[in-house]
């Protein structure tokens, strides 16, 4: 591997209003490099490798790239073509094929050939491996897929730095493999790139080198081969201070380590939601039906969902918060008709980013008589410190409640969904990957919300493409192959060959 530097950001640092995102913070990237970057939300990643990806200036710091230099305080800070950043959200236009939208990312003049731009995709998906039909719309894709196009259509536009934030978020284990060998041939080859990822053993097995980062500051650098686990973790999380949360130093290694929550099956008998026989249509292309699914969620019980992406866990999650009627079978729940729902994807179907803090959580409440005066308008303060207390005691990091949605981190917009959907103690709960994207804190504070819910008599549906997550949270795990549900396993059940069989389809 070369010794020279592709990149090298020397002293970078930038303030948003009163929030200090990065302090002087120096990173290199070798061709032929995977270097993982790792840390809290609100750590600086994200922020720091936009500001190497051009979409936005630094207060102070400059770039080398290839040996040109450049100020990165100027409006054109970065390097578009050099450098493609595949965000966690995505970027593609759902509507449109991936030829196009290799074609709007690479114009052609006035006349776009579809057919080139899709042989090109091709092309690329058999060189670094993975069929995708470039002629699709990317709304019919599966997850995975989508993920492999925009790193395909970041590789046609000739970037030889990509960066992948958080890419293994909402994949299953089988996708995630076929990604790490699209990210090792890409590198092989000389490529660049820089893994922004908060799942430490998947770091360690992938990268070649290790930074760590907390609070805009690099606070530690090494060889894969080097750490551990447990000393990644303990640098990203730092000395925990008291008032900022609940949550001690050791929880938050045991969360970073994958260490168990609960060791016992819940103690309610009481059931909350049965579903019998449910006939029910997929909500997006690429995603199973429900073809006469049964399950049964008890109080005080947290029932994982496993399976592999796309097996109709989607569905089952959009039938039980009542989003979907369906064409068959029965449901019959407890107490009121309500389902708490935290959605997979939140930016889509739980907040709306360029409303206040206000406008999104008094969501579900906003009939309350206490809100009211005389029943006709807002009682601005009483709703202004119903919002207060329901941030605090959800730990969401917030500077004002008329703050826009947006200006929040992904952690703390997920925190903040989780205590609004918890706050009126629903009976059932479903939670769609809750963890996806999460640092460690907030993780370990989203994993106490839905065990005190359980607690407190809810039966929990937490679905997740991650079966460590399950195993350290859930009392019992159910496998979904095809619409239906095709065996039961233990959260401490390790045979990999039935689970294996049981996520392939054999009950």
């Amino acid at each position: 591997m070369p010794d020279q530097p592709r990149v090298q950001l020397r002293a970078v640092s930038k303030t948003f209003a009163s929030v200090v995102a990065l302090q002087g913070v120096d990173f290199d990237l070798k061709p032929g490099q995977v270097h993982a970057l790792v840390g809290e939300n609100g750590a600086g990643k994200s922020t720091l490798m936009r500001i190497l990806a051009g979409q936005m200036s630094a207060d102070h710091g400059r770039l080398v790239f290839e040996g040109a230099q450049s100020d990165l305080t100027g409006s054109a800070a970065g390097f578009h073509e050099g450098v493609g950043f595949v965000e966690q959200e995505g970027g593609l236009i759902a509507e449109l094929s991936g030829a196009e939208n290799l074609l709007l990312a690479v114009p052609s003049g006035a006349v776009a050939d579809r057919r080139r731009a899709g042989r090109t995709i091709t092309e690329l998906a058999e060189r670094f491996g993975g069929a995708i039909d470039p002629h699709l719309p990317v709304r019919q894709l599966a997850v995975g897929q989508r993920q492999r196009l925009e790193i395909l259509i970041v590789m046609a536009r000739g970037a030889q730095v990509l960066v992948l934030d958080e890419p293994t978020a909402a994949l299953g284990t089988d996708e995630a493999v076929a990604l790490g060998e699209i990210i090792r041939k890409f590198a092989a080859e000389g490529g660049s790139v820089v893994y922004i990822s908060h799942k430490l053993g998947e770091v360690i097995r992938l990268a070649d080198r290790i930074t760590v980062m907390r609070r805009g500051r690099v606070v530690g650098s090494h060889e894969s081969g080097t750490v551990t686990v447990e000393q990644l973790a303990t640098e990203m999380v730092g000395q925990v201070v008291a008032k900022e949360s609940e949550v001690g130093q050791e929880e938050l290694l045991e969360v970073a380590l994958g260490v168990r929550a609960v060791a016992t099956t819940g103690t309610e008998t009481k059931r909350i939601c049965a579903v019998k026989g449910m006939v029910a249509p997929a909500p997006l292309p690429g995603e199973a039906a429900l073809k006469g699914l049964d399950l049964d969620v008890h109080a005080g019980e947290i029932v994982g969902v496993a399976g592999v992406v796309g097996s109709g866990q989607t569905t089952l999650a959009e039938v039980l918060a009542g989003f979907i009627r369906p064409q068959g079978g029965s449901m019959v729940r407890e107490g009121k008709d309500f389902a708490a729902y935290i959605p997979e994807n939140r930016h889509r179907d739980a907040v709306a980013l360029d409303l206040s803090l206000v406008d999104n959580l008094l969501l579900h409440s906003h009939r309350r008589r206490t809100f009211t005066q005389a029943g006709l308008w807002f009682n601005g303060d009483r709703v202004r410190e119903h919002v207060v207390s329901l941030l605090d005691d959800s730990h969401v990091r917030y500077g004002h409640p008329d703050q826009p949605m947006r200006a929040l981190s992904g952690g703390n917009q997920q925190k903040a969904v989780v205590g609004r959907e918890l706050e009126e103690a629903p009976l059932l709960v479903v939670a769609h990957n809750p963890f996806r994207g999460l640092d460690v804190r907030a993780i370990s504070e989203v994993r106490d919300a839905l065990l005190q819910a359980a607690a407190d008599g809810a039966g929990v549906v937490m679905i997740s493409p991650d079966l460590d997550e399950l195993r350290q949270i859930a009392h019992r795990i159910v496998v979904m192959f095809d619409g239906r549900i095709v065996g039961e396993i233990s959260p401490d059940d390790q045979d990999a060959e039935r689970l294996g069989q049981l996520m392939g389809g054999v009950a």
